[in-house]
C-alpha cells in the first residue's frame, strides 16, 4: 500500500511538471511571436496605433511568460493572461480594417495566433 501512495504522489507531480512545462513552453512562444510581430509591424510602418498596440501585446506576452517562469499560481497566472487577452483582442479586431490585414499578415499575426492559443489552452485547459 505503501508503495502504491507513493506511486501515485510521483505520478502527481510529474503530471504538474508537464503541465508546467507545457505552459512554460507556450508562454515562451508566445513572448516569441509577439515579440517578432511587433518588431516587424514597427519596421514596415513606422510608429502609430498598431506599432503601440503591439508593443504592448508584446510586453503583455513577456509579463506572462515571467509570471510561468516564476511559478505563480494558476489563478495569479490567469490574471496576467487577462493582460495579453485583452491586447491580443484590440489587434485581432483591427484584422477587420483593411489598411491593417495585408501588414500583420507580412508580420507575422497567424504565428502570433497560434501562440496565444496554445498558451490560452495550456493555462486554461491542462
Amino acid at each position: 500500500m505503501k508503495i502504491f501512495t507513493t506511486s501515485l504522489l510521483l505520478l502527481g507531480l510529474l503530471m504538474g511538471c508537464a503541465t508546467i512545462g507545457s505552459l512554460g513552453t507556450a508562454a515562451n512562444q508566445l513572448d516569441d511571436e509577439s515579440r517578432r510581430f511587433s518588431e516587424q509591424l514597427h519596421a514596415e510602418r513606422g510608429t502609430g496605433y498598431a506599432d503601440s498596440e503591439a508593443a504592448a501585446l508584446a510586453d503583455a506576452a513577456r509579463d506572462f511568460s515571467r509570471a510561468v517562469n516564476d511559478n505563480m499560481s494558476r489563478e495569479n497566472l490567469r490574471q496576467v493572461f487577462d493582460r495579453v487577452s485583452e491586447r491580443y483582442h484590440r489587434l485581432r479586431n483591427r484584422l477587420d480594417d483593411g489598411n491593417y490585414r495585408d501588414s500583420y499578415e507580412r508580420a507575422g499575426f497567424d504565428r502570433v495566433t497560434q501562440a496565444y492559443l496554445d498558451a490560452d489552452r495550456a493555462l486554461n485547459h491542462p
